[in-house]
């Protein structure tokens, strides 16, 4: 006697389907935590390599930053003409190209051009991500997006254990950058090769200019919300450690603990996350996780002990590490506003604050002090909090 296969060969066709192209999707994630964390073991080398002063190094990064801000808008150009797969591919092969000319050091001003070039395909990198990312989170029916963000948050991990450590064992700083861009430009378009060209392409008949949405009604509170969160994340890239050093008293070498148990915790937040939204809704994580930006800050601001300054930035790390993903799920979903445009709004929106954080930041803690800089990202917090308890009913369930 026979037995017939009960399981329609369409339908596992579609689940390996779907599994491709999440997998593609955690790629192109995974490439951009990977190459933004690989940058910064280069930053040495070329203050070094280039005897630069510390004010024309601030001016060198910042055309990382302008770069970045460029490229946002042009990824949901081209996501529209030509599909998020080719916008994946381009971003992220441009991205790992660059860091290895930039690893070279060839000359100041080649710096300077191949820099912010990098910020370009960065930032449209994430963008393509994030853009792929929710089309996906549609089409499964069920939250994927912090998951997806995960997979940034462990690519600068590894990314941070794999520079660091090659560079402690002696290995050339070319040929490491050089070596390991190779490994993940492979990996990326060998994920990418393995769904159709169009996939991801968003719905709309054609794109003239810069696929933008006007910055307006829940579209302009999404923004507001991300932009403050993005603010705080680059706070704590740039001055956590400072932080912990000046205020607590932590030894210089020491003090970058603080931001890896940061980065640790967001990783793992965004691991549950996806469950967390499934039983307790977008609104209710939001929400936590807001409160407990604002609660860590101020426990920072009001305790000077060490250990309670790396616990809370590790519970900061759990806070923080939902609310964009849980923002640009919500953004890509409002009616009558194009997703794609949506999401390069919202995203775009959200780098501004984490390009002009720093620099806001520093301009408060030279008149005044890094508390009260710290206290301005915990009121900033709590006017994106109320804004989030407005349009608490817009957000989907």
């Amino acid at each position: 006697m026979q037995f017939q296969n009960t399981i329609p060969t369409n339908h596992i066709n579609q689940s390996f389907s779907m599994k491709r192209q999440l997998l593609a999707a955690r790629a192109g994630f995974f490439t951009g935590g990977f190459t933004v964390a690989s940058w910064a073991p280069i930053i040495p080398f070329v203050q070094s390599g280039l005897s630069l002063e510390p004010s024309i190094l601030g001016s060198l990064l910042l055309g990382l930053g302008i770069g970045s801000f460029v490229g946002m808008p042009v990824a949901g150009t081209i996501s529209v003409r030509y599909g998020s797969r080719f916008a994946l591919a381009l971003s992220g092969v441009l991205s790992c190209l660059l860091l290895v000319i930039l690893a070279m050091i060839p000359g100041f001003y080649i710096e300077c051009v191949a820099l912010f070039i990098y910020g370009v395909t960065l930032g449209c990198l994430e963008v393509s991500a994030n853009i792929y990312g929710a089309q996906l989170e549609k089409q499964v029916g069920h939250p994927i997006m912090s998951g997806l963000h995960a997979s940034y948050s462990i690519g600068e991990v590894v990314s941070a254990a794999a520079v660091t450590g090659l560079l402690i064992m002696g290995a050339p700083l070319v040929w490491v950058i050089g070596g390991l861009m190779v490994v993940i430009a492979s990996g990326l378009l060998w994920t990418l090769s393995g769904i159709p060209a169009d996939a991801g392409r968003a719905k709309r008949q054609k794109a003239e200019g810069i696929v933008f949405a006007a910055p307006k009604g829940r579209i302009l509170m999404f923004s507001l919300v991300c932009l403050a969160v993005f603010l705080a994340e680059g706070a704590m890239l740039d001055w956590s450690a400072i932080y912990v050093h000046e205020v607590g008293g932590v030894d210089l070498k020491a003090a970058g603990i603080g931001y890896t148990l940061f980065v640790i915790a967001m990783a793992i937040s965004r691991l549950t996350g996806d469950r967390l939204v499934e039983t307790f809704g977008r609104a209710k994580v939001l929400f936590a996780g807001m409160m407990l930006n604002i609660v860590t800050l101020l426990t920072m601001v009001c305790f000077e002990s060490p250990v309670v300054l790396f616990a809370s930035l590790f519970v900061m790390g759990l806070g923080v590490a939902n609310v964009a993903p849980i923002i640009i799920s919500a953004a890509s979903s409002v009616k009558h506003v194009d997703p794609t445009s949506a999401i390069t709004t919202v995203t775009t929106s959200g780098y501004g604050g984490l390009m002009a954080g720093p620099a806001i930041l520093g301009f408060i803690a030279q008149h005044l002090s890094l508390e009260v800089a710290f206290l301005f990202i915990a009121c900033l917090l709590t006017a994106a909090l109320i804004n989030q308890l407005i349009m608490r009913k817009h957000l989907p369930a």
